[in-house]
């Protein structure tokens, strides 16, 4: 790869086949005249997508999709003949955990007034099944899915980042290579494994969002070894005082990280990477190397930066990238071009491909109100569901000017939109036009 094209800064319209197959995105001025010239049709609003209507060539490029899973955002950029054709940010749904905390407290409350048979714990075989995720974590990896699903791209390759650390050369740095070590300073595997065993706090002063450094507690100058039980996590100035003799040390090392990492990182992982590897060719890589590859450029932390690091490395290998620091490049015998960091740096700042993914629950189960209103009785939940055709989440052209989306409807017959200056804050059915039904993926498009 030769760097990144600047040009990848421009916004692209996104391609499909007269089948649906996606095929490579091209400018809008092209797009324009697609379709006045009744070449093709839109097909979605947001990302703007057209569809062609004739059969093409479908003689398409590689597209590599980096995706940085994130507990509440997912990071995932789209790279394709050295630029970025997508990134998008996948904030995911928080509210599932609280909704089955209260389906279980009505159930139970329900079940507490059948007093005239036994408790049937046993007919939930769902429950017991073998391999059972919980709704909130297989949630997660189904949106991964789907908003993958949805990019209309001509995926050839799927990078995800793995577990941060890698669990193997905790104890042996040099088991993958020397390719993966830096002799100037601590293997950034190492690193942040000790950060993530002590919490991200300093284990003498318990301070946090602080600069925090792996101190070795035999010293190196003292045959001290790299392992992760002869580091502790200091912050910077408990770290100098230690060096200077102004304080003392009365720790071990800790032992048993190996079990905790595979427990708390790889739950649901498995059912992902089963599903994307369906979709096209998958690997993995880990943190560790996403951490190392991100700050030989220079570049800011963010999940679209992971997510762009992670699509970049590829196999995992930062030599195959072709982008790398002098000192890295130094060791490696590789050429270290900075404008290419440079270019790349830019097209993240200015990338006009840069989208927000949400996710609206198509309807509702809940009835009720939990409690009952004095001299109404029971209240129902959903009152509005829909007004003369419209619902929740449909996109609507108001006035036949402005384009929005039905937050919610009011029970005096008018439907509400989100509060933007210089634009209304609801309407009369009347005045909207449908657009779009209301999907469960919504894709905004960052300004």
């Amino acid at each position: 790869m030769n760097g990144f094209d600047t040009q990848a800064t421009q916004p692209k319209v996104y391609v499909k086949n007269k089948n649906g197959h996606p095929l490579m995105p091209c400018k809008p001025a092209k797009a324009r005249k697609l379709l006045r010239d009744g070449k093709a049709k839109v097909v979605n609003r947001c990302p703007f997508t057209i569809q062609l209507l004739w059969d093409c060539e479908e003689n398409v490029q590689e597209v590599t999709v980096g995706l940085d899973k994130g507990s509440h955002v997912t990071g995932l950029s789209c790279i394709g003949n050295g630029q970025i054709l997508m990134s998008a940010e996948i904030h995911h749904r928080t509210d599932i955990k609280d909704k089955m905390d209260q389906r279980r407290v009505s159930r139970r409350n329900r079940r507490t007034r059948k007093w005239y048979r036994p408790k049937r714990f046993n007919n939930r075989a769902s429950s017991k099944r073998s391999g059972r995720l919980p709704p909130s974590i297989k949630a997660q990896s189904e949106e991964v899915i789907r908003v993958v699903r949805k990019i209309p791209l001509p995926i050839s390759h799927i990078v995800v980042e793995d577990v941060q650390v890698d669990i193997a050369r905790l104890n042996n740095p040099d088991l993958q290579g020397k390719e993966y070590q830096q002799s100037n300073r601590l293997d950034e595997n190492l690193r942040i494994a000790t950060l993530m065993r002590d919490g991200y706090q300093c284990t003498q002063c318990e301070k946090k969002n602080i600069q925090l450094d792996a101190h070795h507690i035999i010293w190196k100058e003292h045959s001290g070894k790299d392992t992760i039980s002869n580091l502790l996590t200091l912050c910077r100035p408990c770290h100098r005082k230690v060096h200077k003799g102004k304080l003392s040390l009365a720790v071990e090392g800790a032992s048993g990280f190996e079990d905790r990492i595979a427990q708390r990182t790889m739950q649901g992982k498995t059912y992902l990477y089963e599903e994307l590897s369906q979709i096209a060719s998958f690997s993995k890589v880990f943190g560790y190397q996403t951490s190392e590859y991100r700050k030989a450029l220079a570049l800011p932390k963010g999940h679209g930066v992971d997510a762009l690091c992670v699509a970049t490395l590829g196999t995992g290998e930062v030599i195959d990238v072709g982008l790398c620091s002098p000192e890295s490049a130094k060791h490696r015998e590789l050429p270290f071009d900075p404008s290419q960091a440079q270019s790349l740096s830019l097209s993240l700042r200015r990338n006009e491909n840069f989208y927000l993914v949400k996710f609206r629950p198509r309807q509702t189960r809940r009835q009720y109100h939990d409690l009952p209103r004095k001299w109404v009785g029971r209240v129902r939940y959903q009152i509005n569901s829909q007004l003369e055709g419209f619902r929740k989440g449909d996109i609507v052209r108001v006035k036949g000017k402005w384009v929005k989306q039905i937050n919610s409807i009011y029970s005096n017959g008018y439907l509400a939109f989100a509060r933007v200056s210089g634009s209304p804050n609801s309407a009369k059915p009347k005045d909207c036009q449908l657009l779009k039904r209301g999907q469960t993926v919504m894709w905004e498009k960052a300004v």
